[in-house]
């Protein structure tokens, strides 16, 4: 199926089309629903942005049907950004760089790479004119550069580009320093851990980068490493994979030991935002109703409110426009960082993983059992969970 789009002819309309571009990106993002004509209609708006087309046929991995297939068989410019708008405002940057953003992460869960890496780089290109032109600030852009590398380099790790995806991280590494925020840099540092850890080709580069989260981490304050349990898990587990593989048992234990107390923490935290979830899928549903009472729709649009607010705490979110932003996740990034985060309940599985691995070298079989049943438990109880089980399907897109 092929889908054609018209250039829209003013900035507003691109604006208005970007808006609605990126919440069906971000729909069908969220749903894992990628075939359904509104995923054809937001690949084909990236022809809003110019002439070039998206050239890349991609199919649905589930069902095997044909997605979309756009444009005129023109090939990306390697390594080039694609064309960047010949009008542009201020209020088209954002909505535009949005829908690249979204549509990258959708190609990124349907496993088509050179569609996502494409369109990353053409959101770089908008990126790049937007910031040259001083229609984007400073940190925005700084802030957007660090989005759109760390979803290039999850890509190229993907495609085996090791070299390529550590090379997107420093550039990503270097608009956070600029940014000043240390929550970035311990992001980069830690991916890019994961990508040499992924591919350990140099013992000294990898001992660096281990060196360097271990370093950013200790510099945090409490305060930091209490709110960021996204970072905190995602260093942890990365620097236990390095301790295990270098043999350092002793010092990997110590990592596990500090997982399994953080992890038993976080369970109740977990089964409440489930619970709380629950109802707040009750009160949409009951709300989405046409024939409902006037009373009876206030009471439950005040309920809806404290339902998200009580959410938005407990997972640690600032700001959220959508219920099903809601869930099963570990940020590890702030917004506009898409697709940073960890699925929780596979977070806790691998914990239970982690301290079976230095429990059995030392004959403590009896916890190893009650830790491969405990695991065991969660991922049963994931997989019958439904929309938690579709959240842990989404775990860092590009399968950094």
């Amino acid at each position: 199926m092929v889908v054609h789009m018209d250039t829209p002819g003013t900035t507003t309309q691109v604006a208005m089309d970007s808006i609605i571009i990126a919440r069906l990106a971000n729909l069908c993002l969220l749903s894992m629903n990628f075939h359904p004509p509104s995923f054809d209609l937001a690949v084909s708006s990236c022809l809003l942005y110019g002439p070039v087309a998206l050239p890349v046929a991609t199919r649905c991995h589930v069902c095997r049907r044909r997605v979309v297939d756009v444009g005129g068989g023109r090939a990306p410019r390697a390594g080039g950004g694609g064309r960047a708008p010949a009008r542009l405002l201020h209020r088209d940057v954002v909505p535009g760089l949005l829908a690249h953003s979204l549509l990258a992460n959708v190609y990124g869960l349907l496993g088509a790479v050179p569609s996502q890496k494409h369109v990353l780089r053409r959101g770089l290109g908008l990126l790049a004119s937007a910031s040259a032109s001083g229609l984007l600030p400073v940190g925005p852009s700084l802030m957007w550069t660090s989005n759109f590398q760390a979803q290039l380099a999850s890509a190229l790790a993907a495609d085996g580009d090791a070299a390529s995806a550590l090379s997107a991280l420093s550039e990503g590494a270097a608009a956070a320093t600029d940014l000043k925020s240390p929550q970035l840099d311990l992001f980069f540092a830690a991916t890019k851990l994961h990508v040499h850890l992924l591919c350990w080709e140099d013992n000294s580069a990898v001992e660096a980068a281990f060196a360097r989260v271990c370093e950013l981490w200790d510099a945090l304050t409490d305060e930091e490493k209490e709110h960021w349990v996204g970072l905190f898990f995602y260093t942890e587990l990365l620097q236990t994979f390095y301790l295990l593989r270098v043999c350092d048992y002793k010092a990997a234990s110590k990592h596990v030991e500090r997982l399994d107390t953080a992890v038993k923490s976080e369970m109740p935290k977990g089964q409440r935002i489930k619970e709380l979830g629950t109802e707040l899928g009750a009160a949409e549903r009951t709300l989405a109703q046409p024939m409902l009472k006037e009373r009876e729709r206030a009471a439950l649009v005040h309920k809806r409110r404290e339902l998200r607010d009580q959410l938005r705490a407990l997972c640690g979110y600032d700001t959220l426009n959508d219920v099903l932003d809601y869930g099963d996740k570990l940020l590890l990034a702030p917004p506009p960082m898409h697709g940073e985060w960890l699925p929780r309940t596979a977070v806790f599985v691998l914990v239970d993983l982690m301290v079976v691995t230095v429990s059995r070298p030392k004959g403590i079989f009896k916890e190893c059992g009650k830790r491969i049943q405990s695991g065991l438990q969660i991922i049963h109880g994931t997989a019958s969970g439904g929309a938690s089980a579709q959240h842990a399907r989404v775990a860092r897109p590009g399968s950094l």
